[in-house]
């Protein structure tokens, strides 16, 4: 068997013993078994193909197996698996070897589920995604999912060697069948992924603006004419050693202008040119080919030009023609926010990777630009909890995890660590950590890249300082609040560097919320401000009765009032994702406000943001 990469060889063994069991049946031994690759993506997606030959006849099928987000030390490991359906594989950090606590993990996850499946879709671990393929195992067609969920444990129990095939090596593993959904990772690619359209760019437009000056200006700009001229020039000299072949080959006729057009931009967008060696003297193609080659490495500066501003113009182009998609996928984020807090829930590890667009899209991805008309959906619920207190009075203590390019410090130190720092804000914490993964969810969608990237490279340090002084909670709690100071400082910093290197892009995207979203927004905000007020002067005065003469009350009433106003119009996606991060990082900043403190918003240049925008 042809190694596969380290990580997923489990999982190849896995679906191979699957695949031979819907074969040949439990007791039987195939006479042969071939596992070959045929596509390794850049990805991380690898294809094989398995064959097994039984009773002189062979049996063919393909998996495609993919890692699922950034590997997290407490956290689960998973992958995208398509075997019949698509599957998402969940593989815990230590194996379960026992049946009992494996269901009870399984319980908890549908408890969080039917907790918020009412206004949210969620797709968790059932027994049914994996044993429904196990020929040994069949239940009637006409039982509901419940019913058949129990049936399946009753088996298990019964014949505890069934539970094999919910292993993967020593440990149960957890299975989700997500139908024909496509991850919210997916969707953002597709949005962004330049490259392709950049070929079909170069391909079809390419001849033409290379042979028309003001096509080419039309295209890609007045500030390239060197380009142009340069392109123009290599364009000539391929068609004379183009001419030069054929002649040389005794050819009685001429390739079409078209032809050798098509077939050297080909080349240059990276694709094959739509010609039959046939068509041409014997060697002839093989010659043109070799001399294209030839060519397009000698020209390769003034070549590698070209396809970066095609690509530039391209990426434009692609960016308009799906702004009304990505508004709706940032509409959907806040509502899934919104959502959340209505079932005084936080999942705690949103990113793209656990989220589904819960919509047969099937090519139709028009519909996206309309945010009623589908939901965004969850994978995967192991750091979830609901944050109501339970009878004692206290929050459950959820998972310590988190995908560091969505996580905060507060995602890793237990709760008594942030009770001690937050009081009685901390579900409120809770919430904020959803929210901050969804502000790098917006900036993500409208840019097709990570915004706390550096920020991310703290949170591995910060694990390890934990753990240093586990046993010590006094050195437990210093460590947060230095970690917090160090992460909130890089955070802002990085903010504000990316906001100002994508301001284009962002500020492009205008976000006209619905009105139950603007009165969270709001809320959120009066929330932050009675929070601080409370703690401050004011004696918990709300923002809107204070009627002090003071600067400092003056400078808060003008912000409050512009704040508002900013949230009940047409929102620019910088100012968005900077107002929702000011509500975070006020927020969990240690240390906590104190009689006489400000918002610390203002360190994040909310106010200067404020006045930059056009809604003075």
């Amino acid at each position: 068997m042809p190694k596969p990469p380290g990580d997923i060889k489990p999982l190849i063994r896995y679906f191979v013993e699957l695949f031979k069991l819907q074969v040949t049946g439990k007791n039987n031994a195939p006479d042969a078994v071939r596992v070959i690759p045929v596509v390794e993506k850049a990805s991380g997606e690898s294809i094989y193909e398995f064959r097994i030959r039984y009773r002189s006849a062979w049996k063919t099928r393909r998996v495609s197996i993919e890692p699922l987000g950034e590997k997290v030390e407490s956290k689960s490991t998973c992958y995208k698996a398509i075997y019949d359906d698509l599957l998402v594989v969940k593989i815990p950090p230590r194996p379960i070897t026992d049946f009992n606590a494996y269901l009870n993990y399984l319980n908890r996850d549908r408890a969080i589920a039917r907790r918020i499946q009412k206004s949210i879709p969620c797709v968790y671990p059932e027994l049914g995604a994996i044993l429904k393929k196990v020929p040994l195992v069949r239940l009637p067609s006409y039982i509901s999912e419940q019913e058949a969920e129990e049936e399946f444990i009753r088996l298990l129990t019964k014949f505890p060697q069934l539970q094999d095939y919910l292993k993967i090596g020593e440990g149960f593993v957890f299975f989700m069948t997500l139908s024909r959904y496509r991850f919210f990772n997916q969707i953002i690619d597709s949005l962004h992924h330049a490259i392709d359209h950049t070929r079909q760019e170069i391909s079809r437009n390419g001849p033409e603006a290379i042979s028309d000056f003001m096509v080419f200006e039309a295209l890609y700009g007045e500030d390239n004419d060197r380009v142009y001229y340069n392109m123009h020039a290599i364009a000539k000299t391929y068609d004379r050693w183009v001419e030069k072949i054929l002649k040389d080959a005794g050819a009685p006729w001429s390739l079409a202008d078209y032809q050798k057009q098509e077939w050297f931009f080909s080349h240059i967008a990276g694709m094959h040119p739509d010609i039959d060696p046939e068509d041409l003297p014997d060697g002839t193609f093989t010659r043109i080919e070799k001399m294209t080659k030839k060519l397009v490495d000698e020209k390769k500066p003034a070549i590698d030009e070209f396809r970066r501003i095609v690509h530039k113009a391209s990426k434009n182009k692609n960016f308009f023609s799906n702004r009304g998609r990505i508004k709706g996928l940032i509409i959907n984020l806040l509502e899934l926010l919104y959502r959340l807090k209505n079932r005084s829930t936080a999942v705690r590890d949103l990113k793209p990777d656990n989220m589904y667009v819960a919509a047969f899209l099937d090519g139709a991805d028009h519909i996206l630009a309309n945010p009623s008309a589908y939901e965004l959906g969850l994978i995967d619920l192991e750091t979830a909890l609901c944050y109501r207190p339970g009878e004692d009075g206290r929050i459950a203590q959820p998972l310590l995890a988190g995908t560091p390019s969505y996580a905060t410090p507060s995602h890793i130190f237990g709760n008594r660590i942030l009770r001690a720092v937050y009081g009685n804000e901390l579900s409120r914490v809770f919430h904020l950590q959803d929210m901050y993964a969804v502000l790098a969810m917006i900036f993500k969608t409208v840019t097709g890249r990570n915004l706390f990237t550096n920020t991310a490279r703290l949170m591995p340090e910060i694990s390890r300082l934990k753990k240093k002084n586990i046993q010590d909670f006094p050195g437990l709690l210093t460590v947060y609040k230095n970690a917090c100071k160090n992460f909130w400082k890089t955070a802002s910093g990085e903010l504000r560097e990316q906001l100002d290197k994508h301001r284009h892009r962002l500020s492009d995207v205008e976000i006209t919320l619905p009105g139950h979203l603007k009165k969270y927004l709001a809320a959120e905000y009066r929330h932050e401000l009675s929070v601080l007020n409370h703690n401050g002067r004011n004696n918990g005065e709300p923002v809107e009765k204070i009627r002090g003469e003071s600067r400092e009350d003056k400078a808060l009433q003008k912000q409050y009032i512009k704040t508002l106003k900013a949230i009940d119009t047409a929102m620019p996606c910088d100012y968005l994702i900077l107002f929702l991060f000011s509500r975070v990082h006020t927020a969990m900043q240690p240390p906590r406000p104190g009689p006489g403190s400000r918002p610390d918003a203002e360190s994040a240049g909310e106010t200067q943001m404020i006045a930059a925008m056009k809604k003075e």
